[in-house]
């Protein structure tokens, strides 16, 4: 099986913005884990990934957005997820992980969120 990903990295109201396009799955997901890794190296810890032109995720393109979670969260940032077609959103709501990430419905909003982010309480203390 033949897996493609396009990924760009820009930046939007001074916020890393990783766009995806195509499926983030185990033979893509190691270019998402160094796009995320690469931007936690240049000390941005609030990001927003868009997901609006992603058609499909698996386990492992999970783990890499929950493993970039944790290290961002280590410094009181945060990965906003943005535009997730339904597919998505079911498996992040049949997993347990949409109560752990930030999903949102555009990229906009999931900017928004980030910015209120300074030392807001995780999502395990709410």
């Amino acid at each position: 099986m033949s897996s493609d990903l396009d990924i760009l990295v820009r930046e939007e109201d001074g916020l890393p913005i990783i766009e995806l396009a195509g499926d983030v799955d185990t033979y893509t997901c190691s270019r998402l884990r160094a796009a995320i890794m690469r931007l936690i190296e240049e000390g941005q810890f609030k990001m927003v990934v868009n997901m609006a032109s992603v058609k499909y995720i698996d386990s492992a393109g999970l783990g890499i957005i929950v493993g970039g979670l944790r290290r961002v969260a280590e410094h009181e940032g945060g990965i906003a997820l943005a535009g997730a077609n339904e597919q998505i959103k079911r498996v992040l709501n049949i997993t347990g992980l949409a109560r752990i990430i930030d999903l949102f419905e555009d990229e906009d909003e999931a900017i928004c969120s980030l910015k209120k982010i300074d030392r807001t309480e995780t999502r395990e203390d709410k």
